[in-house]
């Protein structure tokens, strides 16, 4: 088991980090709704039963978004270890032992990991729950926080 060393710093609320995710998704739909829908995404829904687009249309659209957040967040990321969501609800990502996080850990090992894990059959979904539910335990880290060796604290 990881051990955390001890520092200063509050780890962020739970309703923090919510609230800092559902603002990355809406910047990140700002862009992406509106290319899904005039890509032809959203044709298949209106169909009984719903048609969902293809595999290679989606695995294109979440490159195409991951790529956009690396945008939209990268130099935040490398200078506080902030996304627009984490920077407006004042919490960031730091190591372990409080230390500034690479930019290039926290996209790859980070995002990248649960972006492209979600799209396993079976085992992204199951995988994609346990990332969730762990932000319930005592150290508030969720499983893309253990895989990168980060923690979310108050800044």
């Amino acid at each position: 088991m990881e051990e955390i060393q001890d520092n200063p710093y509050l780890l962020a609320s739970r309703w923090s980090r919510v609230g800092a995710a559902i603002i990355d998704s809406v910047v990140l739909g700002i862009v992406m709704l509106p290319l899904a829908y005039f890509t032809g995404g959203f044709d298949g829904l209106a169909e009984s039963p719903p048609v969902e687009p293809s595999f290679s249309y989606q695995l294109i659209m979440a490159l195409l978004g991951f790529s956009l957040y690396c945008v939209v967040n990268w130099k935040l990321l490398g200078q506080s270890g902030q996304t627009v969501g984490k920077k407006a609800m004042k919490i960031k990502v730091v190591n372990l032992d409080g230390s500034q996080a690479k930019v290039q850990d926290l996209v790859f090992k980070r995002y990248a990991f649960m972006v492209f894990i979600s799209y396993v059959p079976i085992v992204g979904g199951i995988l994609s729950l346990i990332n969730l539910v762990m932000i319930f335990g005592k150290q508030k880290r969720a499983l893309h926080d253990r895989v990168a060796k980060t923690r979310v604290i108050s800044s």
